[in-house]
């Protein structure tokens, strides 16, 4: 990932990969489908916290790599909002 717009991209192909609609995916989220549609559309940009609800609702995982060590992502206890 390089910007915001590659997490929008990632949001909206896993989204529809499971088959969900935006409203569906809203119920789930806790955020409105207008909001989860500007989202997707890059017309809103929401706190990190939302982006990372977000992505855990929809189970993406995202791995942080430092420079000089290993790249290393979230354990499952703490991926949860």
């Amino acid at each position: 990932m390089r910007n915001v717009d590659d997490i929008r991209k990632i949001v909206r192909l896993e989204r529809k990969r499971r088959g969900l609609t935006q409203a569906r995916a809203s119920g789930l989220t806790g955020f409105s489908q207008k909001w989860l549609s500007e989202f997707e559309r890059g017309h809103v940009n929401p706190p990190v916290e939302m982006v990372l609800k977000i992505l855990t609702t929809l189970g993406i995982r995202l791995n942080a790599e430092i420079p000089g060590q290993k790249a290393t992502s979230m354990p499952d206890d703490e991926a949860t909002l």
